[in-house]
């Protein structure tokens, strides 16, 4: 049975949030803002992205992140591949549960796919960088 190296998930975690959380940023300011005040406009909302609910979303994402990455080191084969599938899921549920609010609350379909979009690239690049960060201890055909 293989010793599980906490402190290097839980760093490996750290990374993922990190890199997750920069990615949104980035789109945020790029253009995700302006979709999503465009987006709550047309259905006379205020945006639900307040400073107090990004605070809790980057905390939420730390042990998101730590959990894909345990995963990711759990698995015999690749890393990478089980960094990646594992934030594919997480992606899915996440996608669903905010995509059928938002059609509830008649958000338009085009501020949904972006948010989807952004999100499915942060955690794939998020997911990328953790198993990259537990590459060194592991056998090199383990990726």
């Amino acid at each position: 049975m293989r010793r599980t190296d906490w402190r290097r998930i839980v760093a490996s975690g750290a990374l993922w949030t990190l890199v997750y959380n920069f990615v949104w940023g980035l789109a945020w300011f790029a253009f995700m803002r302006q979709q999503w005040e465009e987006g709550v406009a047309a259905i006379g909302r205020p945006s639900p992205w307040t400073a107090e609910v990004w605070f809790v979303w980057v905390v939420l994402t730390v042990p998101l992140g730590v959990a894909i990455m345990a995963y990711a080191a759990s698995r015999v084969g690749s890393t990478y591949r089980g960094a990646v599938w594992a934030a594919a899921a997480v992606w899915l549920v996440l996608t669903l549960a905010m995509g059928g609010y938002s059609v509830s609350q008649a958000l338009s379909i085009r501020v949904i796919a972006w948010d989807s979009g952004v999100n499915l690239v942060g955690m794939v690049a998020a997911s990328l960088a953790g198993a990259w960060s537990q590459r060194e201890g592991r056998p090199a055909s383990n990726g």
